[in-house]
């Protein structure tokens, strides 16, 4: 019998999983992989997973917990980790619910085309059809790396009365109603009522973070440390600084969206300040899944490197966004001035991308950088190579922090206009780990800049 899996949050089973569980029963017994511990949004969840366990088995699913990814990853590095759980459980089909726009046929093509290139994060953010295609390119990658490529299968999203079902609004009306309303009980089963009646009455709705942790982080980290933690980049570092003191969660979304951050990136962000995720965490945790060829090219540290330096590089000649578009759309094709795949995807003309190659040859990323530092005379004196030193910032200025007994110094770090750049992309990549030392090279002070695996 075939066995049919499904990555889903079921938080909680609504009438339209209900729709996606009886299509997959048609292709065989039917598995659902739960995100246990925070939800594919990066929260904490509405229903333990024990209950939405409790609902599965009540409609002859079973349910396998999924947890360690959702409070570190962005979504799109979960897809391909996901999809090797389940061909490594034997899991022989998916089941998977879309509002396609384009046909079957034409996402399976697309799907395949950047599987071939290793490649999960250049399809483009104004597709509609994204996270499906990234869905199916993940398995078509999976397939080809490891022989074991699984059946998947797309049904239409179940509307009712032309809607949606959304499970954001069901949890937001009986949060706020602290029980089923009459609208809701339309829209979940008999099972599903009953486990969430139970909850309410036990006072187990909704889960929460652990927001000791988190405050204490938001109140007490320095801008060196908070830039040490992943998916927290500098101008994050810098809002959140400025916008202390905080005594709720909910007053972090204000810097957050002032630093840039949309909803789904900044409960991530505030799911690793919960959690202590360091970035050396992260890239070691991706390195671990790169290494049994799991995790795709386009997503591997040394890979997000190269993209700092191609960026920095092409930035003098070129928009900065508009470099970036160009690596995602498939770095190794601008090499080997495959142009035309490129202006389809990044959107750019194919003079720019083509004068843009003119312009630059391959050159590879340094292995470090050696920066000078704008220090006072006298704080000079007080450092030496076994002083702690970080990375911190002052509005644009990437800065030097010293750290002594009872003192604690900064400066301004001298380098280059394209390593400068460089490293600033780098901290704004959120995920690569970047640290530095003093260094006396040749009587001077330096600052030696390390970064990705090696630190």
């Amino acid at each position: 019998m075939k066995k049919v899996g499904m990555g889903v949050d079921f938080d909680p089973v609504h009438r339209g999983h209900i729709h996606l569980i009886n299509e997959a029963k048609k292709h065989g017994k039917v598995y659902a992989y739960i995100n246990e511990d925070y939800t594919a949004h990066h929260t904490p969840p509405f229903l333990s997973f024990e209950a939405r366990r409790e609902i599965c088995e009540s409609l002859g699913v079973e349910a396998v917990p999924v947890k360690g990814l959702h409070y570190r990853l962005p979504l799109s590095y979960t897809v391909p980790i996901r999809i090797h759980m389940m061909a490594n459980d034997g899991i022989t089909d998916i089941m998977d619910a879309a509002a396609s726009f384009l046909p079957k046929e034409e996402i399976f093509k697309l799907a395949w085309k950047f599987a071939e290139k290793e490649m999960l994060m250049g399809i483009p953010r104004e597709w509609p059809d994204r996270n499906l295609i990234r869905w199916i390119a993940a398995n078509d990658l999976y397939g080809m790396k490891h022989k074991n490529k699984m059946g998947y299968h797309i049904t239409p999203t179940y509307k009712i009365d032309n809607e949606t079902v959304s499970g954001r609004y069901i949890r937001r009306v009986i949060l706020q109603r602290d029980r089923i309303t009459a609208p809701v009980r339309h829209l979940i089963p008999p099972q599903t009522e009953k486990i969430i009646e139970r909850e309410l009455r036990e006072g187990n709705i909704p889960m929460g973070r652990d927001v000791d942790t988190l405050l204490h982080v938001a109140n007490r980290y320095s801008k060196s440390k908070l830039l040490k933690l992943a998916n927290i980049n500098v101008e994050a570092a810098e809002k959140i600084s400025m916008g202390r003191p905080y005594n709720d969660e909910e007053k972090l979304f204000y810097p957050l969206r002032r630093a840039g951050y949309q909803q789904v990136l900044s409960n991530l962000a505030i799911s690793c300040m919960e959690k202590k995720v360091t970035r050396k965490d992260l890239a070691q945790l991706i390195s671990n899944y790169s290494k049994k060829d799991i995790t795709p090219k386009d997503q591997r540290i040394e890979t997000l490197v190269e993209r700092a330096y191609f960026v920095a590089r092409a930035s003098r000649l070129i928009d900065a966004p508009v470099a970036d578009s160009i690596f995602r759309a498939g770095i190794d094709d601008f090499w080997d001035e495959n142009f035309k795949e490129i202006v389809s995807l990044s959107g750019t003309d194919e003079k720019t991308i083509r004068d843009l190659r003119k312009k630059m040859p391959y050159e590879q990323p340094p292995e470090n950088l050696l920066a000078g530092v704008a220090l006072k005379f006298d704080d000079f004196k007080k450092i030496h190579e076994d002083t702690i030193c970080d990375l911190t910032s002052s509005g644009s200025d990437i800065m030097a922090e010293f750290r002594m007994p009872k003192v604690v110094v900064h400066g301004k770090l001298k380098l280059p206009a394209v390593e400068v750049t460089f490293l600033r992309y780098l901290l704004d990549s959120q995920l690569v780990p970047v640290s530095c030392k003093a260094e006396d090279v040749e009587g001077k002070l330096r600052i030696r800049i390390l970064y990705g695996l090696e630190i």
